[in-house]
């Protein structure tokens, strides 16, 4: 199961282009994208602590290469770091020592992600969750940084998530819930809630379940909102499997398909693009399972939701898609897509002899024995 965060919205944005001559960067993006600071201005707790804020900041700056862009990420996340430790050492007894606590560390996790890291901005999952413990078992230490801290903590359960182990589901859910019971004002819980949706919404479990159907309930729009949509696509899903798949449409070749006809065989819908890197990816084992079984009865049928039909044929011919091809040069709205829920790709769809839907999301060797198990039966 995909991971999906780790660290409480600190994700870069910076752009690559061109920065116009005339265009000076603000002061903020001058001092967390510069060289590292200089922080013996700064001589009382209030003006460290401000400037430890501004730090935080995005640069609002526009690299012009990727070099560029990662220097400015470890200037950025390494001046905050310093900023951090220095007011620790100097205020030890301040209260913001824990929020200072929680930058230093976050800016050390995010450091430690980027390619080349030196050694010591690298910590062990063991080190951070017990500088995390420290910080919300400390009686003195605020809320908010306990909050903080809770969060970092639970979302690290994301890491372990995997479809094969529901009790790495049902531990990400319980800590969530408990997150949210304990610190329900505090600023990341509505991050809290959108991650148990995609994280519920991705599960097959009792206990994702009957979160989807609490969130939908939730008091926050966005959030009701989604939790619904996944519910609503579950249930057509379902429905999709209670009679064979209907799908009829006019081929790139001009043949007109009917997978009814199809009947007797194993069949995979393939929804993809020619612009999908994790579609490419998938091709060479999809066309290897093909040329393996297709004399045993296997096929398949392409969706390509690409809108440059040059493009979509070009792939084809590169990756030796030999199957049928439906294109519409409608993109995302491909009526076809679109009719049936499909809101990513790849997504692939494993019909069986009768044309019943049996399995969806197979990938890699999952696929080959999928296929060979509707085909024995």
């Amino acid at each position: 199961m995909k991971t999906y965060f780790v660290l409480p919205a600190i994700i870069l944005s910076l752009t690559l282009g061109v920065i116009a001559a005339d265009e000076k960067p603000a002061p903020a993006a001058e001092k967390s994208a510069g060289k590292a600071d200089d922080l013996s201005a700064y001589k009382t707790a209030d003006a460290l602590w401000k400037h430890i804020e501004e730090l935080r900041e995005e640069p609002k700056v526009q690299p012009k290469s990727q070099e560029e862009l990662i220097r400015v990420i470890k200037e950025w996340f390494g001046n905050q770091r310093a900023g951090a430790e220095a007011f620790i050492k100097t205020y030890p007894k301040d209260p913001r020592r824990f929020s200072a606590k929680m930058t230093a560390l976050q800016a050390t996790m995010q450091l430690s992600q980027i390619p080349g890291a030196e050694p010591a901005a690298k910590m062990g999952a063991d080190e951070v969750l017990k500088e995390l413990d420290a910080i919300v078992a400390a009686p003195d230490a605020p809320e908010e940084a306990k909050g903080e801290a809770s969060f970092i903590k639970t979302m690290m359960l994301t890491e372990k998530l995997d479809d094969e182990k529901p009790e790495t589901v049902a531990a990400f859910i319980k800590a969530s819930e408990e997150f949210l019971a304990k610190y329900a004002p505090h600023k990341l819980a509505k991050e809290m809630r959108q991650t148990q949706m995609q994280v519920a919404g991705q599960a097959k479990t009792p206990e994702a379940e009957t979160l989807l159907k609490k969130l939908a309930a939730d008091k926050d729009p966005q959030v009701a909102d989604g939790a619904k949509e996944i519910l609503a696509r579950r249930e057509k899903m379902t429905s999709l499997k209670t009679k064979p798949l209907e799908l009829k449409f006019k081929a790139v070749d001009g043949a007109e398909f009917d997978v009814t006809k199809l009947q007797g065989k194993v069949v995979l819908v393939d929804f993809w693009a020619s612009w999908c890197g994790p579609c490419i990816a998938e091709m060479p084992n999809v066309v290897a399972v093909y040329k393996k079984l297709h004399e045993k009865g296997f096929e398949v049928v392409g969706i390509s939701l690409d809108e440059d039909k040059a493009k979509m044929e070009a792939a084809m011919a590169k990756h030796g898609l030999t199957w049928t091809q439906y294109f519409d040069g409608k993109g995302w709205q491909n009526t076809i897509s679109s009719g049936f829920g499909i809101e990513s790709i790849p997504a692939t769809w494993l019909l069986d002899k009768k044309g019943m839907l049996r399995e969806t999301e197979l990938r890699g060797e999952a696929l080959g024995t999928a296929v060979e198990k509707l085909l024995a039966e």
